[in-house]
């Protein structure tokens, strides 16, 4: 009886393991449904962040966590020393607002990546949304270890930010 007092205590203190729920080391360290990130509960699952449709937090809950930015490949600060695509590390916006997309491993030529107020000709949705790993036209699809298993609710996010402008918000 008096261990459960302590276990309580914690569990209303919003501790489990000694880990504040807005930290997190683990995914069961966050309240569910949720996914832990960079040592921050994200709300959502991993493909499926929940997402508001701003830049803010478009890049905090689904670029900084989901494009490889803080490993050796993918959108790092140093993926072009691996001949990957550019990098999001950071704050990303000037890499993808307006900005021309590589489109290394597909044939369509001038490509956007986030092409403000023009969803469908963004090339990072169009990256999103495939679901092959080498299409001959645009590519893999994105992310590379799963292509097009970004959920349609976040994607809802992303497209509803591009068509308003895609603001720095």
């Amino acid at each position: 009886m008096l261990l459960r007092v302590p276990i309580a205590a914690l569990l209303v203190a919003g501790c489990i393991g000694g880990v504040d729920r807005a930290q997190c080391a683990i995914d069961p360290d966050c309240a569910q449904p949720a996914f832990c990130a960079q040592g921050t509960c994200i709300e959502g699952t991993r493909t499926c962040p929940v997402l508001q449709p701003t830049f803010s937090s478009i890049n905090l809950h689904f670029i900084q966590v989901g494009c490889g930015v803080r490993q050796l490949n993918c959108h790092a600060t140093d993926s072009a020393n691996v001949n990957s695509g550019p990098s999001f590390f950071g704050h990303p916006y000037a890499n993808l607002v307006n900005a021309s997309a590589a489109n290394q491993l597909g044939s369509a030529p001038g490509l956007v990546l986030v092409k403000a107020g023009d969803p469908q000709g963004s090339f990072l949705l169009t990256k999103l949304r495939l679901t092959s790993a080498l299409d001959p036209t645009y590519g893999g699809g994105q992310p590379a270890d799963a292509p097009g298993s970004t959920c349609a609710d976040a994607l809802a996010a992303i497209e509803q930010w591009i068509q308003s402008g895609a603001p720095d918000n």
